[in-house]
């Protein structure tokens, strides 16, 4: 499925309760180049499910597909804003919306510079665990995606971990090749498989591509 499951656990060490918020960020391309697709690029918050959807209307070959970013649900606070959660001058590494302190203005539309941030709260008595999923995604429709959403909200996570790794193992075990050089059988062996296949068979796209 075209999504990207991505799991937070955090464990309260502190010896005292703690009240966290976790964010997620990201910043739409939609395209070649984000300085070239930015100015078209449209999010609005799905009804149905609370996810933050996104697409590039000027792409006259993906104009309908939908991306979507979600933390399954537990969203508390959400923008479409790049320069409200940087700041005019921000960085990554001071965001302005969380030095600020205050809530995600929850703005979204055409005419931003695009983004999209998810927050949710969370609160861990001593010795407690959370744990946090981050969905992103794309689907053909915006029906496609609510239905994307709704299945690996509900879905065992682990098993699904699992499902995808017995599946590499299968198709990256297929060819084994042994050489004098242990470097050179790790790329053999799998890594380069796996390039291969996920980016240029795929994706169309990253290093291998270029």
């Amino acid at each position: 499925d075209p999504i990207k499951i991505s799991r937070l656990t955090i464990e309260n060490r502190s010896g005292r309760p703690r009240r966290l918020s976790v964010t997620a960020y990201l910043e739409w391309v939609l395209g070649v180049s984000r300085s070239a697709t930015a100015p078209f690029i449209v999010t609005e918050l799905d009804a149905e499910t609370g996810a933050l959807f996104a697409r590039n209307v000027w792409n006259s070959e993906f104009g309908d597909r939908i991306a979507f970013i979600d933390l399954g649900g537990s969203q508390t606070h959400w923008t479409g804003d790049r320069t409200e959660f940087l700041g005019r001058h921000g960085a990554l590494n001071s965001p302005a919306a969380l030095t600020r302190g205050e809530p995600l203005s929850g703005k979204v539309g055409a005419g931003l510079d695009p983004c999209g941030v998810m927050q949710t709260m969370i609160d861990l008595r001593v010795g407690g665990r959370a744990e946090v999923v981050c969905f992103l995604g794309q689907a053909a429709t915006r029906e496609e995606a609510t239905a994307l959403i709704k299945r690996y909200r509900a879905a065992d996570l682990n098993a699904t971990l699992d499902a995808v790794t017995d599946h590499w193992d299968v198709v990256l075990g297929a060819v084994q090749v042994t050489t004098p050089d242990r470097a050179m059988n790790i790329l053999l062996n799998r890594w380069l498989l796996y390039q291969t296949l996920a980016c240029r068979v795929w994706a169309r796209t990253a290093f291998y591509q270029a």
